[in-house]
């Protein structure tokens, strides 16, 4: 995405059984994970954002805010 600003945003994830909280990150782009049940696979769309850090993250779609407008 050169010469694109990406879009600041906070929210949680999920990880390892527990939530964690981030105060900042930079989304990139939307994705797509699946949880598997009994019956069959659930589908859900998340997020792809980088940590300041450089932690790439995908929380789920309902779990982030964006802190920018869209360009």
């Amino acid at each position: 995405r050169e010469g694109q600003t990406m879009r600041q945003c906070k929210g949680r994830y999920f990880k390892d059984g527990k939530f964690y909280e981030f105060e900042l990150g930079y989304f990139h782009q939307w994705g797509s994970d699946y949880e598997e049940f009994e019956a069959a696979p659930g589908n859900f769309t998340t997020a792809i954002v980088e940590l300041p850090d450089g932690k790439v993250i995908t929380p789920m779609a309902n779990d982030i805010q964006f802190l920018t407008k869209a360009l």
